[in-house]
């Protein structure tokens, strides 16, 4: 319809205009996927190192102070340094993607990206997470950390809901580290219940294995974003 309001047939040259902008919108997208695919993997190997060193730290401690192998804040301590450092890790990993597409759709003219969190609040949630297992551990003894666990359960929904919104198509890698996870946290809950604490090492070492997979899998599998399909 043009300014006077009558119906014009659109000629060649708009319907070429218009594949081509639909092509560049398909193009867009596709290295969107593309650099935040690399960023869910090396946001896997960064959580599958932390879950690693989860083991390592009872030795430390023994190494290093032992005396100390008997409390419980040593413990939290060291938990709270990994797990503060694997959350800055993934503040700085996923905000160096944000600048990326940022400057990517401004040379387009595209929309603005935003920022789905900012740095108060990743601090807020860490913070969070802490507390999650340090109160209730204080006010009701070992079995309190199945608070903890249970809390920790919204993290396979923000995954979830995250790369839902991301990707067109949902990632195998993504199903299989919110299962292992979601499966470890539902585990460790059942062996604090019960007192059989093997099975929260054994579930937690999977998982570690499986976001490592996870890990690998993303960035093997990031280029395929980049084969474009314009026909």
């Amino acid at each position: 319809m043009d300014r006077r309001g009558v119906w014009v047939m659109p000629t060649e040259d708009d319907e070429v205009l218009a594949r081509e902008m639909l092509q560049i919108g398909r193009r867009a997208l596709r290295f969107e996927e593309y650099v935040l695919r690399r960023a869910w993997g090396v946001y896997y190997a960064v959580w599958a190192l932390f879950f690693s060193v989860l083991f390592i730290i009872p030795s430390v401690i023994g190494l290093v102070a032992p005396s100390l192998t008997d409390s419980p804040y040593p413990y939290f301590l060291g938990y709270g340094v990994a797990g503060g450092l694997a959350g800055w890790a993934t503040y700085l990993n996923f905000e160096k993607v944000y600048r990326t597409i940022r400057l990517r759709r401004a040379l387009l003219g595209g929309t603005q990206a935003r920022r789905s969190l900012k740095i108060g609040g990743w601090i807020l949630i860490g913070v969070s997470n802490f507390l999650l297992f340090l109160v209730p551990y204080y006010l009701l003894g070992f079995k309190g950390l199945s608070v903890g666990y249970l809390g920790l359960l919204y993290v396979g929904v923000w995954i979830y809901t995250a790369l839902r919104r991301t990707f067109t198509d949902f990632p195998l890698e993504g199903v299989l580290a919110i299962a292992s996870f979601a499966s470890s946290c539902l585990l460790s809950i059942y062996s604090i219940l019960e007192g059989d604490y093997l099975i929260t090492e054994t579930s937690w070492l999977l998982t570690m294995l499986v976001w490592v997979f996870c890990a690998f899998y993303a960035l093997y599998h990031a280029p395929e974003m980049l084969v474009y399909d314009d026909e």
